[in-house]
């Protein structure tokens, strides 16, 4: 409820305030990550049973250790998305600390200053309204931070532990495993087809709504004093949406270099020794892996590094109008 009635909130002060470009570049850059955490939050309360059902792939028999060696590769991936998380965990929550401390610390145009531009349906010019409504902004930022991190963690955590499966196939075929390699293919691509049928929707209009949020920021960096609270808050929030969005792209990428590599472990194992049943097995492996996995929406807006370079540029592009529009 917090979440949703925060981001209504800032939606209709949007709305309130179209006529003016700084009062709307203002608001927008935070209102369209609440947007999109809204969109993030009621896809998974209603997707539920479908992130259980992705769970259990990964439990299942096949893409389970078997011996210390394949144990260590999983727990390389589980390192990585726990660091992942830690990391952009701590970048968010300082950023929120900035945006919270900046209305308190810098100089305002009012006597009530919040941290953010919200519809207000009453008064705060007495004291207790107004720390009422302050505190709300403090939980709403605070909640979201968790939320948003959670929900963005999750993919980033399940892309990993894809490209984990895979090493872990790389591994069995090098040893020319009996344990029909084609099958352990095929769990990995039910896995990233599940990934991409819950979440690259989301990341797209995360995407879409990123461009505008960078070009937006970067606008409102412009506009504040080099050394203030306010331009510090707002770097550090360019960076958790550069982290966020990079992110995504970079552990695409390597999800798409990874399976790539399943035809080259192939190649370079002791594949003569295998039978004639295995051979062909390793052959049908070895030919569907050759165009990789992707995450991508309908092939648009796949999770790759270019994706992340057209993102930036775009999001410069639309600075520079911002920049003579306001002139």
């Amino acid at each position: 409820i917090l979440i949703y009635e925060f981001t209504i909130s800032e939606v209709i002060e949007l709305i309130r305030t179209h006529d003016d470009i700084e009062g709307i570049t203002e608001g927008l850059f935070l209102a369209l990550t609440y947007v999109a955490l809204c969109f993030k939050y009621g896809n998974f309360l209603v997707r539920q049973n479908e992130v259980s059902m992705l769970l259990d792939c990964f439990r299942r028999e096949t893409c389970q250790p078997r011996n210390s060696e394949e144990r260590m590769i999983l727990i390389k991936y589980d390192r990585k998305a726990k660091w992942c998380v830690r990391t952009f965990m701590s970048i968010s929550q300082a950023t929120c600390i900035a945006l919270i401390l900046a209305p308190i610390v810098g100089p305002q145009n009012t006597d009530r200053p919040l941290p953010f531009k919200t519809y207000l349906p009453y008064s705060i010019s007495g004291l207790y309204p107004y720390l009422a409504t302050y505190l709300q902004h403090v939980g709403a930022i605070f909640y979201g931070v968790l939320l948003n991190v959670s929900f963005d963690s999750l993919v980033y955590g399940f892309t990993l532990h894809v490209c984990g499966q895979i090493e872990l196939l790389c591994y069995r075929l090098s040893k020319i495993y009996k344990d029909h390699p084609k099958q352990h293919q095929l769990y990995v691509h039910e896995i990233v087809r599940r990934i991409q049928s819950l979440f690259v929707w989301t990341v797209m209009i995360l995407f879409i709504f990123s461009m505008v949020t960078l070009c937006t920021s970067i606008f409102q960096m412009s506009k504040k004093s080099l050394l203030s609270v306010g331009f510090l808050s707002l770097t550090l929030y360019l960076g958790c949406m550069l982290f966020q969005v990079f992110f995504y792209c970079w552990y695409g990428n390597e999800l798409q270099l990874k399976s790539k590599g399943i035809g080259d472990a192939i190649y370079s194992s002791n594949w003569t020794i295998a039978t004639t049943r295995d051979r062909k097995s390793l052959l049908f492996v070895m030919t569907i892996s050759q165009k990789g996995l992707k995450l991508s929406y309908y092939g648009i807006f796949s999770l790759a590094l270019d994706t992340f370079t057209w993102i930036l540029k775009t999001s410069y592009s639309t600075f520079n109008v911002l920049q003579q529009t306001s002139m």
